[in-house]
C-alpha cells in the first residue's frame, strides 16, 4: 500500500483522519495504524472502502495499492 498517496490524498482534499473514518465506518485507529506504517498490508476490503469512500478512480486507487502506471512498462 502506498500511505504517502493517501496522506497526500487527504491533505489535498482536507480529510482528516476522523473524517475519513465516518465516511468509511473503519475505525480511526486501525486508518491511524494504515497511515502510520504499522499495518503493513492491510486487507483488500479496506482498500476498498477506502477508494469507495474517497471515489478515487481506476488510476488513484492502484496508486493507492502501491502501483505506477510506470509499473504497467517493466514487463
Amino acid at each position: 500500500m502506498n500511505t504517502l498517496f493517501l496522506i497526500k490524498y487527504l491533505k489535498h482534499k482536507r480529510i482528516t483522519v476522523y473524517q475519513l473514518s465516518k465516511r468509511t465506518g473503519l475505525n480511526e485507529s486501525n486508518l491511524g495504524k494504515i497511515l502510520n506504517k504499522k499495518t503493513k498490508n492491510p486487507r483488500i476490503d479496506y482498500l476498498l472502502t477506502i477508494a469507495k469512500a474517497l471515489d478515487l478512480n481506476e488510476q488513484e486507487f492502484a496508486e493507492l495499492c502501491g502501483y505506477r502506471k510506470d509499473d504497467e512498462n517493466e514487463f
